[in-house]
Parts: structure tokens; sequence; C-alpha cells
């Protein structure tokens, strides 16, 4: 009787626990994507926020022993200018040249379209790999420096506002993204301002919006705290 008794409630304990499974993945299912794409939002915004610092940097050690960035001597091969002015003022574990960035990595628009900037175009941009596994790319227009971080190295996606975030510096404002103050730079003068969130991801074609280029993610980026919030467009 006992045993009888015993069997049971074995079995009804086993289809307790199998129910229970069952429930188990299924809340599974829903919650680890939400779960894997939180994550993968906070170590963007970590790996960005140290690289910025790390240019930052960069830039100031630099300019002690070069003097301000607009005395740079921009004629010079985008070899010729990142061993001069980057190289010993950062740890980097490789430099690319245009054409095998543009082979290994081709990049895109927040929009998914092809990136057609000077910035991943111009024979004088410079690009090289920090030891932090990010790709840096810089380079100059008019008194201006233009820098791309690119957080995750040469690995996809390859796009503005997911994994590649820009960046300009000027001797008058530092360095400060897209999207924010620094209007001398060789470009319309709505594309640097200070602007309002609402306008930060509106209709402007450099906007962060998932129909748009995304250039202004970085100021929504930092705008929010150094965080990506649920309305930013990602993916």
């Amino acid at each position: 009787m006992y045993e009888k008794f015993l069997t049971k409630k074995l079995a009804f304990t086993l289809a307790e626990v199998l129910i229970t499974l069952g429930v188990i993945g299924v809340v599974a299912a829903l919650t680890i994507p939400g779960l894997m794409a939180h994550y993968k939002k906070i170590r963007t915004v970590t790996q960005l926020k140290e690289s910025y610092s790390i240019l930052q940097q960069a830039i100031k050690l630099s300019q002690e022993d070069n003097g301000e960035s607009d005395s740079w001597d921009t004629s010079l091969s985008a070899h010729d200018f990142f061993q001069k002015y980057f190289a010993n003022y950062l740890k980097w574990q490789k430099e690319y040249s245009l054409t095998e960035l543009k082979t290994l990595a081709p990049r895109t628009y927040l929009n998914g379209t092809t990136y057609t900037g000077a910035m991943y175009d111009s024979a004088k941009s410079s690009h090289f790999l920090l030891i932090n596994g990010s790709q840096i790319s810089v380079a100059s227009y008019g008194k201006s420096l233009m820098f791309a971080i690119d957080v995750n190295g040469l690995s996809k996606p390859n796009r503005i506002g997911i994994d590649t975030f820009q960046f300009v510096f000027t001797p008058e404002y530092g360095l400060l993204p897209w999207g924010d103050k620094g209007t001398d730079f060789n470009f319309p003068a709505e594309v640097f301002g200070t602007y309002k969130r609402k306008t930060v991801m509106g209709s402007n074609s450099y906007a962060c919006n998932k129909t748009k280029m995304g250039q202004w993610c970085t100021a929504l980026i930092i705008q929010d705290g150094w965080k990506i919030s649920n309305d930013y467009p990602w993916k």
C-alpha cells in the first residue's frame, strides 16, 4: 500500500516538475532576448565612454608636444599624421589603411544605406585599433578634427549609431559629439548646435532616427547621461 502511494506521489511530483520546466522555458524565451539586448547596450556605452576618455587624453598629451590641434600639419599622409600626432599618446595594436578598412569593415548609416561621408572615404583619414578593441578613425577638416569610434573594432554591424559613434574636436570646444556646439567646423551650421532631445531624434538627415543617417546618436547617448534609453533607435 505504501509503495503504491509513493509511486503515485512521485508521478504527481514529476508532472509538476515538467510543468514548471515548461513555464521556465517560456519565461526564458520571452526575457532572455531582452536581457541580452540590455547587456549589449550597457557594453556598447561602457566601451564608448572608455574610448572617448582615451581619445581625450591622447589629444591633450599630443597638444602638449605638438601645439594646438588647429596648427597640426594636415598636409601629412594619413600614416604620417597618425604616427606624429597619435601613435605615441595612446595604446594601440594595429594601423589600417583606408583601403584595408573599407574592405574589412564597410560602413553603413543608421538607416542601413551605404556610408558616403569623408571619414571613411578621405585619403587623409587615419585608422587604428586600440588595445581595448575599439577601432578609431580620425580626419582633419579645416581647423577641426573628426573622430569615429567603432566600439567593437571591425566586427559587424559597423553601423553609425549602433557600434560606430562620431565626434568633433576643436581647440575652443574640445571633444564633443555630432549634434553639439562647434559650428566653426567645415559643415553647414545646423550640423553642430546645442539641440533639444526632440530635435536630435527628429527629421534632420543627421538625426538619431532609424530612417536617418544617425550621426547625432552620439549626442543623444551623452545627453541621456551616457546610456542608451528605451526610445533609442536600437537595431
